[in-house]
């Protein structure tokens, strides 16, 4: 099992910088709904959130801690959440601004919210003509498209075949149901969270808190 961790939305699971590890899937329902919450302070919107869960799920079983591969401490591959590949460009931007720690779940997103509001990483392709804006707050685009978009727009891995893309349109739908309330099937049992039924009254808290926790990377 991973570490337990405890961030401004309350508790996940991932590695710290010298490890590496896939979630189970009860640990990516917990960052699942850490991630919502976060996220849906920012203003996005849950179709958004679960297309990208859906990418996340992929890239890197929504573990903020996971090196590609789980080959800890290379750098030229990627790091993550969202695997950012090399991961110094990931790291780098993680001393610049300060924090200390770059497999914290609030630094992951920060660099995500960052890039939405810089115009970085996502670029716009002719199937999906639109802004990473757009992604994250659209209400009339179904979870199967935004999954892909992210996909083609901001991932860009080597295999952007249809299957791949596919796949991850159906993870994102998986994820908005069990947002929604629906069981996703995990072998520990249970139904959905239904999160988006138990928000009204959550108390949310500055999200760029830093951290204090002190890393080691070598490459920087």
């Amino acid at each position: 099992m991973a570490n337990k961790r405890t961030g401004v939305y309350g508790t996940y699971y991932g590695s710290y910088y010298t490890e590496s590890e896939a979630l189970t899937t009860a640990e990516m329902k917990v960052n699942a709904e850490y991630i919502y919450k976060s996220l849906t302070a920012q203003g996005w919107n849950i179709k958004g959130i679960s297309a990208l869960l859906g990418n996340m799920q992929a890239e890197s079983t929504i573990n903020p801690g996971r090196w590609q591969s789980d080959n800890v401490n290379n750098t030229s591959g990627g790091y993550g959440l969202v695997q950012w590949t090399p991961a110094t460009n990931y790291t780098v931007w993680v001393t610049q601004c300060g924090y200390t720690d770059p497999s914290e779940m609030d630094t992951n997103i920060s660099r995500i919210s960052y890039e939405l509001e810089n115009g970085e990483q996502w670029i716009a392709t002719n199937s999906y003509d639109y802004s990473f804006k757009t992604f994250a707050t659209s209400t009339d685009k179904s979870v199967s498209e935004l999954a892909k978009a992210f996909l083609l727009n901001y991932e860009r891995p080597a295999d952007q075949s249809v299957s791949v893309q596919n796949y991850r349109s159906e993870l994102a739908n998986t994820w908005y149901n069990y947002l929604m309330g629906e069981d996703i099937g995990s072998s520990e049992g249970g139904s959905g969270s239904g999160i988006t039924k138990k928000r009204k009254g959550f108390n949310f808290i500055l999200f760029n808190r830093r951290r204090k926790q002190q890393w080691i990377n070598k490459s920087i």
